[in-house]
């Protein structure tokens, strides 16, 4: 009797353990269920069709408003108080340029020589500024955030350094340097070097200290503490650093052609302006946005590649599509 109790009180135990396996598999995740999202889904969901031809229609109507020349007609914000003060006065024709006129100047600049040893000398000048001031100042970043003895020190002479106007010290510059391409370098490596190696100290000095306490009971050394902690925290700030540098490159070396240059699309916009070529200057200046924004494309693949592992829809991205 006791045997067969046993037996019974066996089986049910068996029952109620497959039970419990047949309900856990249940419980489950099931992949198989999960469905492919097909290709052109994904791209449409990504281009976003609506978005699209808003912008679209935004810009038509921006060009609209420019070759009509409609935008230069003035308009005054306070017309309805009876003010005869017109904030956005009518410009006259002389200083008028619009979108097909410049057309025609990017179309006739591809047979010209010039224009491309002036495009040249401005890139030279903008890549050397920004590679030399980004290196810098993610070295000097680096370093003073890591160690904070140092930060106390250097602090108030890197703060003094770069309150003083960036613009103030182009013509010290120009002499110093003369008016070849070392000067315009020179002014671009000091902007940059200030835009990179702030956030990057922030950065390095914001690390996590509870990570840094994780890799060491984990048995890290300094330079897997380096490699797998610190670089992955700080690369966030450091690609938005070099996204907004890349720019200010650009922008410190036309102001830098501005005041005195050989060669430069900065010394020929200065001088398309001066002879009233205002749909000449508008192409130049077109040029020199779309040079921006290719250093801009550059950055934001290599933010994609090393921030692979991040989930956020605004990495590396330069124009949103």
């Amino acid at each position: 009797m006791k045997s067969f109790d046993a037996d019974l009180s066996e089986s049910s135990k068996n029952v109620t353990d497959n039970s419990q396996e047949i309900t856990a598999e249940e419980d489950r995740f099931d992949m198989s269920l999960i469905l492919e999202v097909p290709r052109w889904k994904r791209v449409l969901k990504a281009i976003d069709l609506p978005v699209q031809f808003v912008r679209i229609g935004l810009l038509a109507l921006i060009i609209w408003a420019w070759e009509s020349r409609t935008i230069f007609k003035g308009w005054s914000p306070f017309s309805w108080l009876g003010w005869d003060y017109a904030l956005f006065p009518e410009i006259i024709p002389l200083f008028q340029g619009v979108p097909s006129e410049a057309g025609e100047f990017l179309l006739e600049i591809w047979d010209d020589s010039l224009f491309w040893s002036d495009f040249w000398v401005t890139l030279q000048e903008a890549l050397l500024g920004f590679l030399i001031g980004s290196s810098l100042g993610f070295i000097v970043g680096l370093l003073l955030g890591s160690f904070r003895k140092a930060a106390k020190v250097l602090s108030p002479f890197l703060i003094f350094t770069n309150a003083v106007p960036k613009i103030a010290l182009a013509p010290i510059l120009i002499l110093w340097y003369g008016v070849d391409i070392a000067s315009k370098v020179a002014l671009a490596t000091i902007i940059v070097f200030f835009i990179v190696q702030i956030p990057v100290q922030a950065a390095v000095s914001g690390v996590d200290p509870d990570l840094d306490v994780v890799a060491t009971s984990m048995g890290a050394t300094q330079s897997q503490k380096f490699r797998f902690v610190v670089i992955p925290g700080i690369l966030g700030p450091l690609f938005g650093a070099l996204r907004l540098s890349a720019i200010y490159s650009i922008l410190a070396v036309v102001l830098g052609e501005f005041i005195v240059s050989k060669r430069g699309l900065g010394q020929r916009l200065l001088s398309e302006t001066n002879n009233f070529g205002m749909s000449n200057a508008i192409a130049l200046i077109t040029i020199l946005a779309g040079l921006a924004l290719l250093f801009n494309a550059i950055i934001g693949m290599m933010e994609r590649r090393f921030l692979r592992w991040q989930d956020t829809e605004a990495r590396g991205k330069v124009v949103s599509l």
